[in-house]
């Protein structure tokens, strides 16, 4: 597979206001998910997995792995994108329940110091159905106060917390009944 020529397909594809979506064959997933493992040209291949016209769990693993790593923040965005499509949708497509390792590495991302990452975690979360309420207890503890409102990524920090609250709150009591 040439990467780089695929990558200014998508870029091209998308700058032109279509999805860029690709079909991928099981030896190009391999290499992909080899060259993710290995962390090598990672915004590309982020983009090409990101693109990618199905989900496929094979990735989980190896964005996994970048979820944990200290990488910069765009990247670490990106790859929450990717796990959103690879590791819930692909779970949730064959009726897996999400990992409790996925669980606590994005439990571990609310607390980071990056307002945009807290924000795609959260979005991310959103994307996790009722498994989601896992993060309930959280949320008090990473809520802005209201003077940190005016930055975009705090606000939308807020508003997603409020939306996620607001959803799974009746759950939460029904559970606390005896």
């Amino acid at each position: 597979m040439n990467i780089e020529s695929t990558y200014q397909k998508i870029i091209n594809e998308v700058s032109l206001g279509h999805r860029g979506l690709v079909r991928y064959s099981e030896t190009e997933i391999t290499e992909l998910n080899e060259l993710l493992s290995k962390q090598i040209d990672l915004h590309k291949v982020l983009c090409l997995i990101e693109h990618s016209a199905s989900p496929h769990s094979k990735f989980e693993n190896s964005l996994l792995q970048i979820l944990k790593s200290p990488i910069e923040d765009s990247l670490l965005i990106f790859a929450l994108n990717c796990a959103r499509k690879h590791i819930v949708e692909a779970r949730v497509q064959k009726g897996h329940r999400l990992e409790f390792t996925f669980l606590e590495t994005l439990k571990s991302l609310l607390y980071h110091k990056s307002p945009e990452v807290v924000e795609w975690t959260l979005r991310l979360i959103e994307g996790c159905g009722n498994q989601g309420v896992y993060f309930l207890r959280e949320f008090d503890k990473i809520k802005p106060p209201p003077w940190k409102w005016f930055n975009a990524h705090q606000r939308a920090v807020r508003e997603i917390i409020a939306l996620l609250e607001r959803r799974w709150r009746p759950i939460e009591k029904s559970k606390s009944r005896p």
